[in-house]
């Protein structure tokens, strides 16, 4: 294994569409709402939370993953706990 092959080990590149699976705890910031459901953006992924509170934009929250579509990085989540509200 050659210097460069030692350090460059393990390293890799950030996607900016992440994926997740079902049952995935999230910490993530709400970035808006699209009128019936909260937005929340990981990189180019957005993940919808429906039944949350509108009031919550802007705020950080914890959240479980119920689906997401790996083809179109969109998902469905269910808000677990408020960690920071909107100022």
């Amino acid at each position: 294994m050659s210097l460069f092959e030692k350090l460059a080990a393990g390293f890799r590149l950030r996607t900016s569409t992440p994926t997740y699976e079902a049952g995935d705890e999230l910490t993530a910031f709400v970035t808006g709402t699209n009128g019936s459901a909260l937005l929340v953006r990981i990189g180019d992924s957005v993940i919808e939370l429906p039944d949350a509170d509108p009031s919550l934009v802007d705020a950080t929250v914890r959240l479980e993953v119920e689906s997401f579509d790996a083809s179109t990085y969109r998902g469905r989540g269910r808000l677990v706990d408020v960690l920071e509200e909107a100022e």
